[in-house]
């Protein structure tokens, strides 16, 4: 990961442009707090520069939106175009007077803009889920080589990799033991389509902490990937990114 502090916008002017790019394209909003346990999904419906204030959308459960007017060291996170953002407030607040189903907030003193588009993932839908096929080749235990057909579903996606979610019980033995590179690897993606690449494992652990011997999520880095390609991928985060924004609407 990036070292945030290279990455952090203190001057006033230049959050407040960031801020009203975050508006403008209707950006999804992480917002969490109680350590992290409690946490919705909104979109920022208005800006006053003058004021230095903006409108949060109410979150859909009425405790939750109860609950934050209570809390401190609120994140703020989003994703615009590929760009990681984020920021911390103390606190928000309810407007004293009329109806208005959105929270007041404060401009931020900081906010973290990660442009560079290799640290930005999605975690990919559950339905209509993007693939990961190949064949690995592996020594039985007389020196035999077996040809493994794979079939994967990814967990996420970025410009720089992928993870998949592998379930070693549905081989007999566990196929990814000791293996550090995937040759020509066919990832499709919907609506974009197929492409191939080779893959270079970095890292995995268990879906299910409870349960550290079961599915695995295995983390991926791509090997020279062209620029065309880049921009599919591109393609595809933005159009998974468009459909969250829509279902929220």
């Amino acid at each position: 990961m990036p070292d945030k502090a290279n990455f952090t916008l203190k001057i006033p002017a230049e959050i407040t442009r960031k801020l009203n790019i975050i508006l403008k394209q209707n950006s999804l909003i992480t917002v969490s707090f109680n350590e992290g346990q409690s946490f919705f999904l909104s979109t920022l419906l208005n800006i006053d520069t003058k004021k230095q204030k903006m409108s949060l959308d109410f979150a859909s459960d009425d405790h939750l939106n109860k609950q934050i007017l209570n809390a401190n060291k609120i994140l703020f996170e989003t994703n615009v175009g590929g760009v990681a953002v984020s920021f911390i407030l103390d606190k928000v607040s309810k407007p004293m007077i009329g109806s208005s189903k959105a929270f007041t907030l404060s401009f931020p003193t900081e906010l973290v803009w990660l442009e560079r588009r290799a640290f930005y993932r999605i975690k990919v839908p559950l339905q209509n889920t993007p693939n990961c096929k190949f064949e690995l080749l592996k020594a039985d235990d007389s020196g035999n080589e077996i040809a493994y057909p794979c079939n994967f579903e990814l967990y996420n996606l970025s410009l720089s990799g992928i993870s998949f979610i592998y379930d070693p019980d549905q081989y007999e033995t566990d196929i990814l033991e000791g293996v550090k590179n995937i040759p020509n690897v066919s990832i499709t993606l919907p609506e974009i389509g197929r492409f191939s690449t080779d893959l270079s494992i970095k890292h995995q652990h268990p879906q299910k902490i409870s349960e550290p011997n079961k599915v695995q999520i295995i983390g991926a880095k791509f090997k020279k990937l062209p620029d065309a390609i880049e921009s599919e991928i591109q393609r595809y985060m933005l159009l998974v990114e468009r459909a969250k924004r829509n279902k929220f609407k």
